[in-house]
């Protein structure tokens, strides 16, 4: 029997060839397929990156907390990280805070206070647009103040102090106008996050929001009638921000020492430990102040007086040893 060795190898190279190339094309199509796939996967991620899908995500209401948290503080990094090219979204940034503000978990709330300080801080730099970020910050805020929600009303006047404490020369016409609303809303019965606000107008104050001696007096007794409010927090908010007003304006203030000292004595046996730990604080420093000094409570109709002395680091005031010490009646 004869072989055709050469017919053979012939036929089967024909028969790799066509395995190779039908392999190759096979090859060519699959590789198409892939990358048509991945291209159909990275405009879907991308149509999702979208301002109005990424809108949608950040304040989907059954994430948990502690995600609707985190995706507020990435706000502030993205500002930190790009702050020359998120101005054109400020305005939708702002609105989501905002809308967080409603949130009972105080974790949120505090996410909130603390990325509107870090897009303040970042976003008003540049002074050509100062005041225009300061409105664009501080006008939504300010319409949020106005709902009828504790949450909502706290969390506005936190954020409001935040921007101004984080604006490097905030507009004094501007502060002056919000120190205008603010005084009517401590005054409002109906206002209820009014510890907020007073933290608020000390901000206001202490960035030269009251030029006018008018205003200011207006201011300082807001805060002083608040310290005989029935809310503690409210009374030891008021306290707080008496000290702080007066360790950091000085002589400025003098003309409200007396008054202001009136006001924390009537604080001097307040019931909440808390306030009263304040009260004496403060007292301290309205009484290190230059200027006069009102009378003394025994000689306004008080019968106890004391000492302020040192307990653990503390200054706290003491009645027993002021009739020790014969300051006592």
């Amino acid at each position: 029997m004869r072989f055709d060795i050469t017919g053979v190898s012939i036929r089967l190279n024909k028969m790799k060839t066509h395995a190779y190339l039908k392999m190759k094309g096979t090859t060519r199509v699959n590789h198409q397929q892939v990358m048509d796939e991945l291209k159909q996967r990275v405009v879907f991620a991308l149509n999702k990156l979208a301002d109005n899908d990424t809108y949608q995500i950040d304040t989907d209401s059954e994430q948990k907390s502690v995600v609707r948290k985190e995706c507020i503080r990435w706000m502030g990094v993205l500002v930190t990280k790009h702050e020359g090219i998120v101005g054109p979204h400020l305005g939708k940034m702002v609105a989501s805070i905002v809308k967080r503000l409603k949130e009972q978990d105080a974790v949120v709330r505090d996410a909130c206070v603390e990325t509107i300080g870090v897009l303040t801080s970042k976003l008003s730099n540049d002074q050509g647009e100062n005041d225009g970020i300061f409105v664009a910050l501080v006008k939504p805020l300010f319409e949020a103040s106005g709902e009828q929600n504790k949450q909502v009303q706290a969390g506005a006047a936190l954020c409001l102090a935040h921007v101004i404490y984080n604006t490097n020369d905030p507009p004094v016409s501007i502060l002056q106008r919000m120190l205008t609303r603010t005084i009517k809303l401590l005054e409002n019965p109906h206002f209820m996050a009014k510890s907020a606000v007073i933290e608020l107008n000390r901000i206001i104050i202490q960035a030269g929001g009251a030029p006018a001696q008018s205003n200011l007096s207006s201011a300082m007794s807001g805060i002083q009638e608040a310290v005989k409010n029935s809310d503690w927090t409210t009374r030891k908010a008021a306290s707080l921000s008496l000290g702080e007003i007066a360790s950091s304006g000085g002589s400025f203030f003098s003309s409200f020492k007396s008054s202001c000292i009136r006001s924390l004595e009537s604080c001097w046996f307040d019931k909440v430990k808390p306030v009263r730990d304040t009260v004496l604080q403060a007292l301290h420093l309205w009484r290190s102040l230059p200027g006069h000094d009102p009378p003394e409570p025994s000689e306004a109709g008080s019968s106890i007086k004391g000492v302020y002395k040192k307990h653990n680091g503390q200054l706290v005031y003491d009645t027993v040893e002021g009739f020790r010490s014969g300051t006592g009646s």
